[in-house]
């Protein structure tokens, strides 16, 4: 039951950053972003990569993967669209 729990956490987690990457690459207005704020959110979910890596924990792993993913997509997108 945990790993469902942990799978669907996961999942949702992922999903809320996406309209806000697409919002921010599809009209290349990133003025109401923080670049600090995503900044520390990038550390955050790097640090929980590795920490997912390190204790063999599969949910873990995915969402924070697909989350780093996601979030340096924004990070990109808020240098590049100044």
């Amino acid at each position: 039951m945990e790993l469902y729990i942990g799978y669907l956490a996961g999942v949702l987690g992922t999903i809320c950053w996406v309209p806000q990457t697409w919002k921010a690459w599809s009209t290349q207005d990133t003025s109401g972003l923080s670049l600090a704020a995503n900044l520390l959110f990038l550390a955050t979910v790097t640090l929980w990569l590795v920490y997912g890596l390190l204790v063999g924990d599969l949910p873990l792993i995915l969402a924070n993967g697909c989350g780093l993913l996601i979030v340096l997509s924004i990070v990109v997108a808020k240098l590049k669209y100044k």
